[in-house]
């Protein structure tokens, strides 16, 4: 059944995931976040069903290093926070990943230990192999394209250690860095969304109106960006990284 839930705004997007629903309304807008929240609230009584207000929470994103920002009023009343977990990512208002990566490496080093059970228990390196991939570099990879572009120096040194590590104790049989892991998931998505029935198909920009003399990864526009943190999300990086 398609839901009829849609956003008011053109501007404005409306996610659902199973019973959850995010609401995304830029700073411009030509309808508010408070008319938008009403009307999702009005849709879900006329569906017979109730908003849980208490599990309702409100993440205003902003640059990390902004000098001069007004926090929005809160919107009906819901719990302003600085991070949230949406889809399996921990998200922060100055769009930092410390803690998203902090949550993944603790979960990797838990099951590293579960690597080191199976090696005691007579385990081979190729099989250990196998499993370091479906356990640990998986989980890396989760949604790797949405969070990636936006860790720093420091984040990119502790999940390449983690590698090292896994390296050095026989559970990978070569090298690996978290920049061989987002070119390779960019690449991928970036050629899925080609395809006019992918979900994301909508958000890439218009075709080159006129051929390039040099071959290229794609023939879209390259659009502008207003700043470098613009640049480093997904769609605007692989335009750019793929030319």
């Amino acid at each position: 059944m398609k839901c009829d839930l849609h956003a008011l705004s053109e501007t404005n997007h409306i996610f659902k995931y199973a019973d959850d629903t995010t609401l995304l309304v830029p700073q411009h807008t030509d309808i508010e976040l408070d008319i938008e929240f009403n009307h999702v609230k009005s849709w879900a009584t006329t569906n017979q069903l109730t908003l849980n207000l208490s599990k309702t929470k409100e993440l205003v994103f902003k640059r990390p290093r902004v000098q001069h920002f007004h926090m929005p009023p809160n919107v009906d009343d819901t719990e302003q926070i600085n991070c949230c977990k949406l889809l399996g990512v921990i998200f922060q208002s100055n769009l930092k990943m410390d803690p998203h990566v902090q949550y993944i490496l603790s979960q990797c080093a838990q099951r590293m230990y579960l690597l080191k059970l199976l090696r005691h228990h007579g385990m081979s390196y190729a099989q250990l192999t196998v499993v370091t991939y479906s356990i640990i570099i998986s989980r890396i990879l989760y949604a790797l394209p949405a969070w990636g572009g936006f860790l720093s120096t420091e984040l990119v040194g502790k999940i390449n250690a983690l590698f090292r590590r896994l390296k050095r104790f026989g559970y990978l049989s070569c090298n690996i860095t978290v920049s061989d892991l987002m070119t390779d998931s960019d690449i991928g998505l970036f050629r899925n969304m080609y395809s006019p029935s992918h979900c994301l198909h909508h958000m890439l920009p218009c075709p080159r109106m006129c051929d390039n003399l040099r071959d290229c990864g794609h023939n879209f526009q390259l659009p502008t960006y207003c700043t470098a943190l613009h640049k480093k999300s997904f769609i605007m990086r692989a335009l750019y990284n793929f030319v």
